[in-house]
């Protein structure tokens, strides 16, 4: 079980100022220490779950009050229109004992690691959030699926409807090869691990 920590609104930020409380997290998979020293920064995502569980106390640098998780949710929605929708992913795949990055740099919204893998191997897979209804670019979506594949990873379609419940698609480029006859079929493979 884990215990409860103290962090701080920043700046449009959520950091964990205490090195102890810092390398705790930090260990467990969340947050980045890429700035200060000892100083690890949380992702909107991170805070928002730790703070729903009641792992995290999150305190406004401002008016040294705590913020609740509908305070918390708001500010970080005035950022990122998209922050439920993305919220609601992350608690979906970290809940199921993944460890969870941002994946901005691929154009993907999160990086998602094996469980296990944290620290040791590359993320596994990359999940990319659609709002049912929200339209989004097939181009877009090919672009990243080229990118994935080339990386040797995994891309999910994170899909949210409108209820708010969850479904994970698996994308893949569909290569069809010579010399199969029309209803021949290739033997399907089977794996029984439950992924994200």
């Amino acid at each position: 079980m884990m215990e409860s920590y103290t962090g701080v609104y920043r700046r449009n930020s959520i950091i964990v100022p205490a090195q102890r409380e810092s390398n705790a997290l930090y260990q467990n998979g969340y947050g980045s220490m890429l700035q200060e020293e000892g100083v690890l920064t949380l992702t909107p995502c991170e805070a928002l779950f730790l703070v729903e569980g009641k792992k995290l106390s999150v305190i406004s640098e401002e008016t040294r009050e705590q913020l609740s998780f509908n305070e918390l949710l708001m500010r970080l929605t005035s950022l990122d229109r998209l922050m439920w929708t993305k919220y609601l992913v992350f608690r979906d795949i970290r809940s199921k004992g993944y460890v969870v990055k941002p994946g901005y740099e691929l154009g993907v919204d999160f990086l998602v690691y094996e469980r296990g893998d944290f620290g040791k191997k590359p993320p596994k897979y990359l999940i990319f959030a659609v709002w049912e209804g929200e339209p989004k670019r097939m181009s877009e979506v090919m672009y990243i699926l080229k990118q994935t594949q080339e990386k040797e990873k995994i891309l999910k379609l994170a899909v949210i409807d409108r209820r708010g419940e969850l479904v994970h698609y698996t994308l893949q480029r569909l290569h069809l090869k010579e010399g199969k006859e029309v209803g021949e079929r290739e033997e399907p493979t089977s794996s029984h691990e439950e992924e994200p």
